[in-house]
């Protein structure tokens, strides 16, 4: 006779496993993901501030070249 728990119980505990296994899977992209988002934001804000940083010095340098070339006129 077809004995229902012990043909089932296997079948149910690799469906539990796996659904287990796949969420854990998503957990961590999920922390991956935000993780990923935060190193991307810090990037862009260091990339930004070199950025001004590169400006700045550039206008210095360009101010003091013209006040040469005015002197020198």
């Amino acid at each position: 006779m077809f004995d229902y728990e012990l043909e089932v119980e296997p079948i149910l505990q690799v469906l539990v496993g796996k659904a287990l296994e796949q969420a854990r899977i998503e957990v961590i992209e999920s922390h991956e993901n935000a993780v990923l988002a935060l190193a991307n934001s810090k990037y862009k804000q260091q990339r930004e501030a070199m950025l001004v940083q590169t400006q700045r010095v550039e206008a210095r340098q360009g101010r003091r070249n013209d006040e040469i070339d005015r002197r020198n006129l």
